[in-house]
């Protein structure tokens, strides 16, 4: 086509279309984006998404009306019990939560606190590692193990795990003091 030559009708409109495709293709994914709050394998704001699949809600997106499966309903019973300071029953709740849903990695954070509790160290480390091995987004999982290992003497690392949760919640409180306390000890 000769340089002053103006394109036909035909190819302005599929250029157009083109264009137009390929902008509501770009727009459909910024949204889908936008509105995605987690995914797994990626951080994303966890206390929310606890929030509504545990407790939910009104007015907190995708809560309202949701039905908890028997693993939720399991951790929420065994929640409830370590708030009543009861951790035998609590860690019965989870233990079923965790049998009934192996991968829930809050229930075995939660069966973990519960054996702690009870003085069942081993088997609170062993909780907790699964744990982390299922989610190592939510903060308090790398922190509890964190615990463990430093009760254990594993001091760097338990470290490493602070700072992994530190990462996660550069705010948290308990986390800085945790690490204050290894770098008193020169680690």
């Amino acid at each position: 086509m000769p340089p002053d030559a103006k394109p036909s009708a035909d190819t302005r409109r599929s250029l157009l279309r083109l264009v137009l495709a390929v902008a509501g293709t770009v727009a459909f994914v910024c949204a889908a984006v936008g509105l995605s709050h987690w995914w797994p394998g990626q951080p994303g704001d966890y206390v929310a998404l606890v929030q509504q699949k545990l407790a939910p809600m009104p007015g907190v997106p995708a809560a309202e009306g949701k039905q908890l499966d028997a693993a939720d309903r399991a951790v929420l019973r065994g929640n409830a019990l370590l708030a009543q300071r009861k951790p035998e029953e609590a860690m019965r709740a989870f233990e079923l939560a965790v049998a009934e849903q192996p991968a829930h990695a809050l229930a075995w954070l939660n069966l973990g606190v519960a054996y702690y509790q009870v003085g069942r160290t081993n088997d609170t480390y062993d909780a907790w590692t699964r744990a982390y091995r299922l989610d190592k987004y939510n903060v308090m999982i790398p922190y509890n193990l964190g615990l463990m290992l430093e009760l254990r003497g594993q001091l760097n690392a338990a470290r490493d795990l602070y700072q992994q949760a530190g990462r996660l919640d550069p705010g948290n409180a308990e986390v800085r003091r945790a690490l204050q306390r290894l770098q008193a000890l020169g680690r």
